[in-house]
């Protein structure tokens, strides 16, 4: 099997990703009049998404990604433990970089859906009702991102738990002057609240103005 160097990887993926960018700003400014990707050749659409995959991949750390911790061997050493615990840490920060990456992307296409004009039966709609649903689909989309948010920050926050017992432990390794729970309150976050602070939601607030507070 070739093993291609880390660095020499994430340059060809820098540059695979430049040359996407390059070929979609040469579209866009250049040919067919400015007409959207969509209307452009099938081998041209295919070629790009291939290339901007594989750079993709290129870019990846795949050492960061954990699909199998090995939580049924029993550990011998601390510096199993401590490794495992950190691979905790590594697969809840993994998944709420991804469920962040995904509440980018639901607001990025529900506020494209919105500013669109709605039809029901290939009719537009009136004025009144385009702009109920608008309002509708906005409180529903707020709603969302905070239980989506509240669930990021949730992971992020065991994710440094996980870590901070790691740290622990390396530390009553180094030194003995500290004890092992004195070293377990003194990394781990349980004291810092990182909660929502009080009626601070969106929805508090509408109620606030409804019952005219």
């Amino acid at each position: 099997m070739i093993k291609i160097n880390r660095n020499f990887r994430i340059q060809l993926g820098y540059i695979g990703l430049g040359l996407c960018i390059i070929t979609l700003l040469i579209g866009f400014f250049y040919l067919e009049d400015k007409k959207p990707i969509q209307s452009w050749s099938t081998h041209l659409q295919f070629g790009l998404s291939l290339v901007l995959l594989i750079s993709l991949i290129l870019l990846f750390n795949f050492n960061q990604i954990l699909f199998d911790n090995r939580e049924y061997i029993a550990n011998d050493t601390k510096a199993k433990l401590v490794q495992k615990i950190r691979f905790r840490g590594v697969l809840f920060n993994n998944i709420a970089i991804i469920l962040f990456l995904l509440i980018i992307a639901i607001i990025i296409i529900s506020f494209r859906e919105i500013t669109k004009p709605f039809t029901a039966f290939n009719k537009p709609l009136t004025v009144y009702d385009s702009l109920s649903l608008r309002i509708s689909a906005t409180v529903v989309l707020i709603f969302l991102v905070q239980i989506l948010f509240r669930v990021f920050k949730y992971l992020l926050r065991v994710a440094a738990f996980y870590n901070a017992r790691a740290d622990a432990i390396e530390l009553d390794s180094l030194s003995d002057k500290l004890l092992l729970k004195e070293s377990m309150d003194l990394f781990t976050p349980d004291k810092y609240d990182i909660s929502e602070l009080e009626n601070s939601s969106v929805f508090g607030e509408l109620l606030k103005i409804i019952k005219g507070k």
